[in-house]
């Protein structure tokens, strides 16, 4: 004979007893993490690429400030290097995934580079006195990375910072200073990286918070199962998947018999000890893509895809028996041995049923007739 203690059962997470976050998430969650930050963020992206462009070309007065006489010469570099973030805008407003784009824009900010070098070679004095343009990378990396994996922006922005450094080495920039790129640029680059690390955790706390909150929006606080809003659209969607493919699909409808007149005699407390034991039932005879549900009240529900009616049966003569079984402790000791029982509505999906609401309407329907017939049974 099972006994179940109200205090033993798993209760649902509060806002405010969330765990700490620290590190990547388990997967499939830290692709999901990713892929929403980018989504999210993809508007803002769209617009700072929108004023890249301008800022490049604008800072061809720059170009004339060092080196008035070769200015001229660099105005068509300027806008090759615009032009180099074309792609990246038109990728974010076709819909572009995470992964290509991170490979995209990377590309891209490295083919700034070179018509940048090219600049700073076409100026006197270019390379002495526009190397510190280069902290432009890490400040615009600040709002172009921020869509981006953190892991990827160190390698990335790592990788590109580089580059003068490997053009220099390979004889391509004569009067070059790598000492005075390197003390300048790199710690720039080393700020950009921090600040983006601390906003990539400050993305996790929150996307870890949405989900707890989607999650517990969908759940009922009392017992930890789905309620009626999650119950009825993964219902919609087995009805959907059953008209198109033709498989079969069922629902059970359970109703606590005399729940109330448990209140009435025991207390709500013993109430809830009822219903939380009615759930941790269900949770343990649910099979792997079975769904259990909290309707209101003492009413539960189990939508029971591939499954036919035999099956259906079967699942809720074992679930009545169980519980039929079962004692249930009052938290605090006032009350050990409370017996419960209860009634089941069994529907198999039908050609016949227009939607869900349909197939839930006949589980209503038998659970009705369970409970006019004597309760502690099984219909359908």
């Amino acid at each position: 004979m099972a006994v179940t203690t109200g205090p033993d059962l798993p209760r649902p997470e509060t806002p405010e007893a969330l765990p700490r976050l620290s590190g990547r998430f388990p997967e499939p969650e830290e692709s999901a993490y990713h892929t929403r930050k980018f989504e999210e963020l993809r508007r803002f992206a769209v617009r700072a690429y929108l004023a890249l462009p301008p800022l490049i070309v604008g800072l061809w007065a720059w170009d004339w400030a060092i080196d008035p006489l070769n200015a001229p010469r660099t105005l068509m570099l300027r806008i090759g290097m615009a032009a180099c973030l074309v792609p990246c805008i038109l990728a974010l407003r076709w819909g572009m995934t995470l992964r290509p784009f991170t490979a995209l824009q990377y590309a891209s900010v490295v083919a700034t580079q070179f018509f940048w070098l090219a600049v700073l070679r076409r100026l006197d004095g270019g390379l002495v006195y526009g190397i510190g343009g280069y902290m432009y990378y890490a400040l615009g990396m600040l709002v172009i990375g921020l869509p981006l994996r953190f892991r990827d922006n160190v390698w990335g922005l790592s990788a590109s910072l580089l580059v003068p450094d490997l053009v220099a080495a390979a004889g391509r920039l004569p009067g070059f200073s790598y000492a005075r790129y390197n003390t300048l640029v790199l710690p720039a680059g080393g700020l950009a990286l921090f600040v983006l690390w601390a906003f990539d955790r400050l993305f996790r706390r929150t996307f870890n918070y949405q989900r707890n909150v989607e999650r517990m929006a969908g759940e009922d606080a009392l017992t930890g199962l789905p309620n009626r809003r999650q119950f009825m659209r993964a219902g919609e969607h087995m009805f959907d998947s059953a008209r198109r493919y033709g498989r079969p699909a069922s629902v059970l409808v359970i109703d606590l018999d005399h729940f109330k007149a448990v209140n009435d005699r025991y207390g709500h407390a013993a109430g809830d000890a009822v219903l939380r034991a009615a759930a941790g039932l269900l949770k343990q005879h649910e099979r792997g893509a079975d769904l259990p549900a909290r309707l209101g009240g003492e009413e539960f529900a189990i939508l029971l895809p591939e499954t036919d009616l035999e099956g259906a049966v079967a699942v809720a003569e074992r679930l009545r028996a169980a519980c039929e079984a079962m004692r249930v402790t009052v938290p605090g000791g006032l009350w050990s041995g409370l017996a419960v029982t209860m009634s089941l509505g069994v529907a198999t999906y039908e050609p016949e049923d227009k939607s869900f609401e349909d197939l839930l309407h006949r589980a209503d329907a038998t659970l009705y007739r369970a409970k006019h017939e004597g309760r502690n049974r099984v219909e359908h």
